[in-house]
């Protein structure tokens, strides 16, 4: 039983990986500064296709739709396209061997 939950927790893993990314997200402060991961940051260059992405989804959770657009016009777009994603892998059926053995 507990292989089983395993192999469908796997075959899920991608949908649960983007909630927990949402989640957390969602928990986080727009307003502090943080430590970068950005290699394009890393490197010294001036411009990041992605940096406040983070930023403007934790706006939008809180409902602050203009800092979140201006914080990255992609995040209410990002967001739609993640949760769109994760009812995708949830609706995909499971393969038979995860239903049929015990």
């Amino acid at each position: 039983m507990v292989r089983k939950i395993i192999r469908i927790i796997r075959f899920r893993l991608e949908a649960l990986v983007w909630i927990v990314a949402l989640i957390l997200l969602a928990f986080m402060s727009p307003e502090n500064g943080h430590a970068s991961l950005c290699p394009f940051n890393a490197f010294g260059l001036g411009f990041c296709p992605g940096c406040g992405l983070g930023h403007g989804i934790a706006y939008l959770f809180r409902g602050e739709f203009q800092a979140s657009f201006y914080a990255h016009p992609l995040s209410i777009p990002a967001v739609i396209l993640l949760i769109i994603r994760v009812v995708k892998v949830f609706k995909r059926p499971l393969p038979l061997l995860f239903i049929n053995k015990n």
